[in-house]
């Protein structure tokens, strides 16, 4: 029998999920970033701060949490978990939660079914496609050129490319600004054939995984098959550092870039939506 779990503290959160979350680290990554940073510093958080693994017997199946103001985060959960995990909810915060987010269909059932019990309305704010990179092949040799780590003198272009790329993706977060700050890390790169001509940003990279989230061209070089044969190569590389997992988050909006992840190979993980609530006269 599955039940909800709730821990007192993002601590006592990360002792019991801490292992399961890291066995998946890119899918799970929602409630293991944010657990983290609530760890190091959760002052900037309202109170109270909500951190629940869901159970079956003494195995874990599915995390929520949430660090209000934000929105209720989950990872993949059996559907028999979604009323039990809706009750908990509403002792902790009554109907007063702004949306949920996380791996769908979770995140859209229980939004739903949230509705549902409360009234008002919700609104997909944004979806994202995760995709499982395959085997690296050798890199074509067409069009010229390699892929470089960004530097301090890409700054600018980071800049203006990724602000351009949020732009058209719609994903705020995935602006011109993370794109700068992705360099000092070193997961921006740039292929370059004596000119930039595409950019790629890596979202997550260690030992074992690695999330490419950005992949820009600007319009005077589409086409050309700059992107596929940049992250073909980020593909290879990662595999010969022996990286085993190699992912790659997709706008579901950008047939391009769905487009680019079956060439290359990729397989469908799952897909995750934000959803926002809105209540009439509030």
């Amino acid at each position: 029998m599955l039940t909800v779990r709730r821990h007192p503290d993002v601590r006592s959160f990360l002792a019991r999920a801490e292992p399961w979350l890291l066995e998946a680290e890119i899918e799970r990554a929602g409630p293991l970033q944010s657990a983290r940073q609530a760890r190091v510093d959760d002052s900037r958080y309202q109170k109270p701060t909500y951190w629940a693994t869901i159970e079956n017997g003494d195995q874990i199946v599915g995390c929520a949490y949430r660090t209000p103001p934000y929105r209720v985060g989950v990872t993949a959960l059996p559907q028999t978990a979604f009323a039990p995990l809706v009750l908990d909810l509403e002792a902790v915060y009554q109907e007063r939660v702004s949306g949920f987010s996380g791996v769908d269909p979770a995140a859209s059932a229980l939004a739903d079914l949230w509705i549902a019990r409360h009234g008002g309305s919700s609104s997909i704010v944004s979806r994202q496609f995760l995709f499982l990179l395959g085997t690296a092949e050798p890199v074509a040799a067409s069009p010229a050129g390699a892929l470089r780590p960004a530097a301090q003198r890409d700054a600018a272009l980071a800049k203006e490319w990724g602000d351009a790329a949020a732009a058209e993706s719609g994903l705020a977060p995935l602006d011109g600004d993370l794109c700068v700050r992705l360099i000092d890390v070193g997961q921006l790169l740039v292929w370059d054939d004596g000119a930039a001509r595409c950019i790629l940003g890596l979202l997550h990279n260690t030992p074992r995984a690695a999330a490419l989230a950005i992949v820009y061209t600007p319009p005077a070089a589409r086409r050309k098959g700059y992107a596929r044969r940049a992250v073909a190569a980020l593909n290879e590389q990662l595999a010969e550092r022996g990286v085993a997992k190699r992912y790659f988050l997709v706008d579901p909006g950008s047939r391009a870039a769905q487009a680019l992840a079956r060439r290359l190979g990729a397989e469908l993980v799952h897909a995750s939506v934000d959803i926002d609530f809105t209540w009439a006269g509030r």
